[in-house]
């Protein structure tokens, strides 16, 4: 949150803040009132501190889904959540993981949710505000992939943040909504959407980052995502980033998309879109979702490429000349064209060709 507030300050952007802690950033170009809102969110599957058990044995609530049979033995760092006014975040201790335990910890924040048992290396001050996060690669460049502890969402994040970026530089209109606590169901957007704080009509589309397990190879292209474990998602919106995606592969070389439904969790696209307001979504494909590398944690990883074809996707989106409601209207029109030129092209044959059901 530190370093959206700086990449908003460095451009003179307006940031403001809601009750919840979710933070919209808006560039206005030459209209007031932004019609494409893009959506993301800042938190990871990690650990909250719970309980002292004693000097050495720190329990942490779990925060977010990960393979808790991956866990025993997984190294942590612990981290201050209120580190000094402008100083750069680092580790005050570590240790492992020696336990899971399902069934939550009596007397904790939160008792019933289940709780990691951590030994820590050395002794931590009892009155930190602490947390923990996997001992894994924090950010890096593998050839064309980056690789980080956290790629969901941050690099959701980051494509949100590079798309206002181009936005800026042309003159565009955008608005960025990003949200906490998706991670432990959703908290932030299902706050923002109560607080009844967000515009009825935007066009809005969420970004993630979605296990490549449901079918989208990394490297092939950012998805259009259609729709997650629990609900299909706005179909104008769908088509208009399918006919901005057309466009694009006719004029940049290199570009390319993948049209998947991606079903392997459920996004914040999902509440958006049960609210009434008009939503699509996107997603870089995920290696390692969660930090689930099969026989043990691992750093996530998405394609550089794909996240740069995405921020060139958006960006699209948001530069129509018309808008991206309008867009929105216009894909929806030419498929209603379609179905009534078909419709009009063989009614009257069908109804001189003789019905098979009326003879003797």
């Amino acid at each position: 949150m530190a370093e959206i507030l700086r990449f908003a300050a460095e451009r003179s952007l307006p940031c403001a803040a809601d009750d919840f802690g979710n933070l919209m950033l808006t560039a206005g170009g030459s209209e007031a009132k932004p019609e494409l809102c893009l959506t993301a969110h800042m938190d990871h599957p990690a650990l909250g501190f719970a309980v002292h058990e004693s000097s050495r044995d720190l329990l942490f609530e779990r925060l977010g889904g990960v393979p808790s049979a991956l866990t025993r033995d997984a190294r942590v760092l612990l981290y201050d959540r209120t580190p000094a006014a402008g100083a750069r975040a680092v580790p005050v201790g570590a240790g492992s993981v020696t336990s899971f335990l399902e069934e939550g910890v009596p007397g904790s924040p939160n008792p019933s949710a289940p709780a990691f048992r951590v030994r820590i290396d050395d002794e931590v001050p009892e009155e930190g505000d602490l947390f923990a996060v996997w001992d894994l690669t924090p950010c890096a460049l593998k050839g064309e992939q980056i690789v980080g502890r956290a790629c969901d969402d941050l690099a959701g994040v980051c494509v949100a943040l590079a798309t206002m970026d181009c936005c800026l530089a042309e003159g565009v209109s955008l608005s960025v909504l990003l949200t906490r606590a998706e991670e432990t169901g959703f908290g932030g957007m299902l706050a923002a959407l109560a607080a009844d704080g967000l515009d009825r009509e935007a066009i809005y589309v969420n970004i993630e980052c979605s296990s490549c397990r449901s079918g989208a190879p990394l490297g092939a292209g950012p998805v259009i995502r259609v729709g997650d474990r629990r609900w299909i998602f706005d179909a104008g919106v769908t088509e208009a980033l399918c006919r901005c995606a057309a466009e694009l592969a006719q004029r940049l070389d290199g570009f390319s998309v993948q049209r998947r439904l991606m079903d392997g969790g459920v996004c914040e696209a999902t509440p958006l879109s049960r609210s009434g307001r008009a939503t699509g979504a996107v997603a870089l494909p995920l290696d390692n979702y969660h930090n689930d590398g099969g026989q043990r944690l691992r750093s996530e990883a998405v394609h550089l490429r794909d996240a740069e074809n995405l921020v060139s996707l958006l960006t699209d989106l948001a530069r129509q000349r018309r808008g991206a409601n309008a867009m929105v209207a216009e894909s929806l029109a030419t498929l209603d064209d379609m179905l009534r030129s078909r419709h009009i092209s063989q009614v009257d044959r069908l109804r001189r060709t003789t019905n098979p059901m009326s003879q003797p």
